[in-house]
């Protein structure tokens, strides 16, 4: 990667960039500063064409500090927080503002954490003494608070820039801390050179031939704002499935948040809130919401169908965007907050970005800034210790596995609280592991449909279905949602596993009574006679069959009827194919194994350790 740790530093002392300009002029004498701090939002949407000039007055100004995004913002999250935003005056004019609200006696800025930057509000002549007058009357202010922090500033931001200017007295109240590093590409004055490098990579051309092969494909811009909103379903979705099948939780999971982004595209002008969509013979198969201003696009939120993983969609859409940016953006393409390690490959520059705390004098503020200095220590060498990880790819999959594993496992063990069944579940993970301990695999009897009483299928197809009950033929999706909605029937770590098994031909089932997963059931069809599993090999003989290889049910859910429909599908199946269907059941699925019995079907060997024996 380039050497591009003074870019930043660079760019903001650039007069032709708008940023450090020419020594500021001392207001006049008799030109005096008052503030207030605004605690109702009608007073503070009342400002905006003042606020939209001063943010304006910045050529490098971000998304986040416009009135839309704190419109937005306290939309969906007002009730939440207390406002108390700063306003400097020159005797009527407004010429600075900090946005502010406080939560549990915490300050922070209006619209972050969601806000990838942020900064004051003023022009750049005047922030020294703007963001002075604000500190002072933020520090007087009567109303209870322990701390103010600053989050996401940008080495660039003024407040970064300029705060070492200020007086002595209130310097000694702040403490800059280094929190996070996000990673960008820089264009300068070879930016056809690096779109060509990025997107010339061969490993991203050979995703978007594999794509183009499968149908008609197809990026564009919502353009209006109706559009937007009604993909905006499909993308929460396909979010929180996408971020679940790798173990992280998804923003989108929020209602805050989704409620948050719907603002965002009502107050937002779409010539600056770019959502775009990939399609694949007119089905949209990934997302991207982004923000192109003052010549720069930021990539604030994306997600794929996770169905079309193995066409590498999420990849396929970067490269559109980036052919966006070649023809649009002029000065940089940033990906945005976060250490996903695909955005190695592609950024040129690493941004560093900071938090400012302010403390309250006294001994408890002291204390406070002691704590301050040493996060900042420890963030340093926890960030040299995550790049290391991060290049050396065999430790990021090795954390990534980890991090998947306990997910998995910690929500199995919040939803038996949720549905105070802990005692059960304790049960059943106990039993699971003696088993494991003691037998290496759970033993296993083996069932075959009757011959002499295999069903007539025209009958059964005829037969009056359970509208209570549903059965469907699960993707990856599906699966994901299910191990969402039941971690004891399916653990998001096993998910990677499910893809595999999926990518094989194996189908799975989901039986679903009254909308709730009740079932999961993994078939392999067409089973070969020569099947390495001994217990399996007398029940096919040599006529084809279908394995029902695994069933894992809801235990709180547990139903025959579930295992009624599902057998009888199975068995209508098997007769049209002409095969035997070979049903596993384990020792502890006493239901399943009644319900087997009932449709005649006939126990002919042990399994144990793969191993088996007949009967």
């Amino acid at each position: 990667m380039q050497e591009l740790d003074q870019i930043d530093v660079a760019l903001s002392e650039s007069p032709a960039l708008g940023m450090r300009s020419p020594p500021r002029e001392t207001p006049a004498p008799g030109r005096r500063l008052c503030c207030e701090v605004i605690t109702d939002f009608r007073r503070l949407e009342s400002l905006s064409l003042e606020w939209q000039r001063l943010w304006e007055s910045d050529c490098r100004a971000e998304i986040f500090q416009t009135p839309g995004w704190g419109k937005a913002w306290w939309r969906s999250y007002g009730q939440q927080y207390t406002l108390c935003s700063v306003v400097v005056y020159e005797e009527d004019e407004l010429i600075g503002l900090v946005p502010l609200v406080k939560r549990e006696n915490v300050v922070q800025f209006l619209g972050t954490p969601q806000a990838d930057y942020a900064d004051i509000i003023c022009e750049e002549s005047r922030v020294t003494e703007v963001l002075a007058a604000a500190l002072r009357t933020l520090l007087n202010w009567s109303e209870g608070w322990s701390e103010c922090v600053l989050q996401h500033l940008a080495k660039y931001s003024r407040i970064v820039r300029y705060h070492q200017d200020l007086p002595r007295e209130l310097r000694r109240r702040l403490h800059l801390v280094p929190t996070e590093s996000y990673q960008t590409i820089v264009l300068r004055d070879n930016r056809e050179e690096v779109f060509k490098e990025v997107m010339g990579k061969q490993h991203t051309r050979r995703r978007q031939n594999k794509l183009r092969k499968a149908g008609r494909l197809r990026f564009r811009h919502l353009e209006t704002k109706v559009e937007a909103q009604e993909y905006l379903n499909d993308f929460f979705r396909h979010h929180v499935r996408r971020r679940a099948a790798i173990g992280k939780k998804s923003s989108c999971a929020s209602p805050e948040f989704c409620n948050f982004l719907r603002a965002l595209v009502d107050e937002i002008e779409p010539d600056r809130l770019r959502f775009g969509v990939l399609e694949l013979d007119s089905s949209a198969l990934a997302w991207a919401l982004g923000f192109r201003v003052n010549g720069k696009f930021l990539l604030y939120q994306h997600t794929f169908d996770v169905d079309a993983w193995d066409y590498s969609p999420g990849e396929v859409l970067l490269v559109k965007l980036l052919e966006y940016a070649r023809n649009n953006i002029t000065r940089e393409f940033d990906f945005g907050k976060g250490r996903e390690a695909y955005k190695n490959r592609f950024a040129n520059h690493t941004r560093e970005t900071f938090s400012l705390f302010i403390e309250r004098p006294g001994l408890v503020g002291e204390m406070h800034g002691l704590l301050r200095e040493t996060q900042g220590a420890v963030h340093l060498a926890v960030d040299k210790l995550e790049r290391a990880v991060t290049a050396y790819r065999p430790a990021l999959r090795l954390l990534r596995s980890f991090h998947t594993l306990t997910t998995g496992a910690l929500s199995s063990a919040r939803q038996p609280r949720k549905n105070r069944a802990r005692l059960k579940y304790f049960w059943d993970l106990t039993s699971q592991l003696f088993s494991q301990t003691f037998t290496g695999k759970p033993r296993f009897d083996v069932f075959v449909s009757n011959r002499d009483a295999e069903p007539n299928t025209e009958h059964l197809v005829s037969a009056p279905s359970n509208p209570e009950v549903s059965i469907t033929i699960g993707r990856l999706g599906d699966l994901v949602d299910v191990a969402l909605e039941c971690p004891n029937m399916l653990a998001l770590s096993q998910i990677q596993q499910c893809r595999q098994r999926l990518k094989r031909g194996d189908r799975v089932y989901i039986v679903r009574e009254n909308s709730h997963a009740t079932l999961l059931s993994w078939i392999v069809t067409n089973m070969p006679t020569n099947s390495r599993d001994g217990a399996l090999r007398p029940a096919a003989g040599d006529r084809p069959a279908i394995l029902m290889n695994e069933c894992t049910s809801e235990s709180r859910l547990d139903s025959a009827t579930s295992y009624r429909h599902l057998l009888s599908l199975l068995r209508i199946e098997a007769a049209r194919n002409q095969s035997e269907l070979i049903v596993r059941c384990r020792a502890d699925q006493s239901m399943l194994r009644g319900e087997l019995r009932r449709q005649g079907f006939l126990p002919t060997s042990e399994s144990v350790k793969g191993a088996g024996r007949s009967r």
